[in-house]
């Protein structure tokens, strides 16, 4: 437990600017709502349909509404949602061994596998109240800005949905950050690794919406699963889902067979 509330105390700053941050971002994009629905058909006009297709714009009708217009715009936040995720992972082993203090940790009656354990746990606590607040903040600012006549259940139902598939797919690069962080003796590329990684899978499900024959990449694309537009319109899809679910166990179990078996620099 005290690596555990160590670990939370540490990330603690950073977790409350991030928050800030993705307020403050969030409410600025969706403050330019009220202007933005109107000039939505000129818009129309000068994208091709395939660009529309791979940002989440297609349906330039669903951009009149207050969701269909957090649908677009949130999407960038899921990005950024991402590499916070993973930056928390790819952090967390590697962190202790180019610090130095895994020979602290090495002094104290813990194991290899009690130090996985209680830094999963405070990486998943920290990720979770982020996403939490981001969500809630995200549902309030859209009823600020809601259209008249809007449904207010439908938009807290959709939300549900949209947090439950967000929440997953940020626990997909957590999971994934650890387990690179476990094969790694030093945090210096994590930032690098973590951008790389969200946004390799960005594009393969870009290219997997475009390229028909290439739909499968779509699969290994977390964020594609937990879009905002995407969950609005079509629900969560439970093929998305179990695929980001077999990753995370696969990743988990990789972690604790291979930071066990690791040769630690002390």
């Amino acid at each position: 437990m005290t690596l555990f509330r160590l670990e939370c105390k540490t990330h603690a700053k950073s977790l409350l600017i991030w928050m800030i941050v993705v307020t403050l971002v969030t409410f600025g994009m969706m403050a330019m709502f009220p202007s933005m629905k109107e000039s939505m058909s000129e818009f129309k006009n000068t994208m091709p349909q395939e660009m529309m297709e791979a940002f989440n714009i297609s349906d330039m009708a669903a951009l009149s509404t207050v969701g269909g217009y957090f649908g677009y715009v949130f999407q960038y936040i899921m990005i950024a949602t991402g590499i916070f995720a993973a930056m928390l992972g790819t952090n967390s082993l590697a962190r202790e061994e180019a610090e130095g203090t895994i020979e602290y940790l090495y002094a104290q009656p813990i194991s290899r596998t009690s130090i996985i354990v209680s830094k999963m746990l405070s990486s998943f606590l920290l990720y979770t109240l982020y996403w939490i607040i981001s969500v809630a903040v995200s549902l309030l600012i859209c009823l600020i800005f809601k259209e008249s006549g809007a449904s207010i259940s439908d938009l807290v139902t959709n939300f549900s949905l949209f947090a439950f598939a967000g929440w997953v797919m940020g626990l997909t690069f957590l999971s994934v950050g650890f387990l690179l962080s476990s094969m790694l003796s030093s945090n210096k590329s994590a930032t690098s690794l973590s951008l790389g990684l969200v946004f390799l899978t960005y594009i393969l499900g870009i290219v997997g919406k475009l390229q028909h024959d290439f739909r499968f990449l779509a699969y290994f694309s977390p964020i594609e699963a937990a879009l905002p537009s995407k969950v609005f319109q079509d629900g969560i899809e439970g093929k998305y889902m179990l695929t980001d679910c077999l990753i995370i166990l696969m990743a988990c179990c990789l972690t604790f067979w291979i930071y066990r078996r690791k040769d630690l620099k002390v």
